[in-house]
């Protein structure tokens, strides 16, 4: 999927309601032809994953595990509501942190393992979702010193399976202006079809969030 060209499966969601957590490029599954497929909630992956065989993309892990990565992140959607809508970064900072000490606990390329895992089809777009909305809001971003989670933000730009799926910063924006998250003051015309892709820190073009405010 390019931005300048997304398929049809992701124009027919219409991004400022529905952002696509996943999209099939092409291939049968069960005897069914799924090219051209955008998932777009979470019941529709889980489905998708029983399909294939895999229920957590990875055969290796337990539920034990998969559930304890989820619950790392489980509140980051909501804090992110409360710096957006309160002004309030210290939620949204414990749980970066809280993500931060958990990668830095597993030591893996991913959440837990070398490879890709349902956990990180759920944290990623979150984390996208972060950082758009706190660079358009604060001008902000993950602070640096969550060093474990700047490298786990980069690696996941480097993932094929991500950067095919993910929206456009201006999908985004327009999704949470929908949902009156955010004032609806943006110049959207202005924004291309680019999506937010430098890991945290590389270009200083934002402060790191702190508590409260951002760093001046």
């Amino acid at each position: 999927m390019t931005h300048d060209c997304p398929p049809k499966s992701y124009t027919d969601l219409n991004a400022a309601r529905y952002l696509p957590i996943a999209w099939i490029q092409s291939g049968t599954i069960s005897g069914y032809e799924r090219s051209d497929k955008a998932i777009a909630s979470w019941d529709e992956m889980e489905l998708l994953m029983d399909e294939l065989g895999y229920p957590y993309l990875n055969p290796s892990l337990s539920e034990t595990d998969v559930r304890q990565a989820e619950q790392v992140f489980e509140d980051l959607m909501s804090n992110l509501m409360q710096l957006i809508r309160l002004g309030k970064a210290k939620p949204l900072l414990t749980t970066l942190e809280k993500i931060d000490n958990f990668l830095a606990s597993k030591n893996q390329r991913f959440l837990l393992s070398p490879e890709l895992s349902y956990p990180d089809c759920l944290l990623m777009p979150k984390l996208q979702h972060v950082r758009v909305l706190c660079h358009v809001h604060k001008n902000s971003d993950i602070p640096e010193h969550f060093k474990h989670l700047c490298r786990y933000v980069g690696e996941m730009y480097r993932s094929e399976a991500f950067i095919r799926s993910c929206p456009s910063d201006r999908d985004i924006i327009l999704h949470y202006m929908e949902k009156d998250a955010l004032k609806k003051n943006f110049r959207l015309r202005l924004l291309g079809s680019e999506s937010l892709n430098d890991v945290p820190g590389s270009t200083k073009k934002a402060e790191p969030l702190v508590n409260g405010t951002t760093l001046r």
